[in-house]
């Protein structure tokens, strides 16, 4: 059985209720409630680690500022991830090779190939100029609304052309099993953002074992 680095990684997002600005040890920090916080890995603010994480209980817990928000804190976004990793509604990808890389076969794989050709730009692969979703093509310039239906017409596009590049790639590998295999992918949701010219996406792969996987990505 073939297996790939894993350089994906799913973890489950933790629902965050309330959030308040709090001095600990003479450091900005953030005082944060949410549902359940038993099992926390990482708490980002404005996509950057925390550098010190205390879970006061289980709907509670204290994060300290990155330092570059110690002097002009300014907090946009919180994320609390978890150590369960899953594939589900509540799930986020990050990019990351761990401290001790390990192997990755299954839905994870799928997952992970999907996510590679999906953010590919065609003609980027010197061996396979065709292949790529192209996903990333117009992301991060500065849009109005009709720019912005049409990036998520074009995401539309994309998880197709990357399950048909997929599949068409599969069909010639006659040993790869069947959880690794796609079946299809459709996008569940696409919502672009004007203020941050981020896109959110929400799409799910299905096996030929019929195990359903969900992707939610911020581009």
């Amino acid at each position: 059985m073939a297996v790939d680095l894993q350089t994906v990684q799913p973890q489950n997002s933790i629902p965050v209720s309330r959030t308040k600005m709090i001095m600990l040890g003479g450091l900005r920090a953030l005082d944060v409630i949410g549902e359940d916080f038993r099992s926390v890995d990482t708490v980002y603010i404005n996509d950057m680690e925390s550098p010190d994480v205390i879970v006061v209980s289980a709907t509670r817990l204290l994060a300290q500022l990155p330092p570059s928000l110690q002097q002009v804190p300014d907090v946009q976004s919180v994320s609390v991830l978890s150590r369960q990793l899953t594939l589900t509604a509540s799930s986020v990808l990050r990019f990351i090779i761990g401290d001790t890389p390990s192997g990755v076969t299954g839905m994870l794989r799928l997952m992970q190939l999907f996510v590679k050709l999906f953010l590919s730009e065609p003609a980027s692969d010197i061996f396979n100029k065709t292949l790529g979703g192209g996903l990333l093509r117009g992301i991060g310039t500065t849009f109005g609304q009709e720019e912005g239906d049409s990036i998520r017409t074009n995401a539309a596009i994309a998880v197709d052309t990357t399950s048909k590049q997929i599949i068409s790639i599969q069909s010639r590998m006659g040993t790869l099993p069947r959880d690794e295999r796609l079946l299809n992918a459709r996008m569940l949701g696409a919502t672009f953002s004007r203020a941050t010219t981020a896109m959110y996406l929400s799409v799910q792969l299905m096996n030929q074992t019929g195990i359903p996987a969900r992707l939610n990505l911020e581009l």
